[in-house]
């Protein structure tokens, strides 16, 4: 902190004046007792706006759970008795997005020149 204090210099009839404003009259009653004027609607509204917050965000959440449904016994029924046959190499190529671009693509060994060892363990 400086020397000096940061109080506004004002004459006896500036501060009468000042004094009879709202913001004097705030001042001289945090002088008096600063935690119920300052620190208690401080809290009272960091209070009352965590639970406004709340209700927001909660009614955020219910609309994102709106979109996952929960199945019903036929459709649970469903998913447990429908078998199918998987292909693993067109689930592999499904998830690599490989499936509409090289439909007939096969991996191909690459042809060794005369000579050359395959690397066989």
């Amino acid at each position: 902190m400086g020397t000096f204090d940061n109080k506004t210099f004002r004459s006896k009839r500036q501060q009468a004046a000042y004094e009879r404003t709202f913001m004097g009259k705030y001042q001289s009653l945090i002088k008096k007792n600063s935690f119920l004027y300052l620190g208690l609607p401080m809290m009272l509204s960091v209070a009352f706006g965590s639970v406004i917050l709340s209700k927001f965000t909660a009614l955020r959440y219910e609309q994102r759970d709106e979109k996952v449904k929960e199945l019903d016994e036929q459709q649970a029924m469903d998913l447990v008795t429908k078998k199918r046959k998987v292909d693993i190499k067109e689930e592999y190529y499904k998830l690599q997005g490989l499936m509409d671009q090289h439909e007939n693509w096969e991996p191909k060994r690459v042809e060794r020149l005369p000579g050359e060892s395959d690397n066989v363990w």
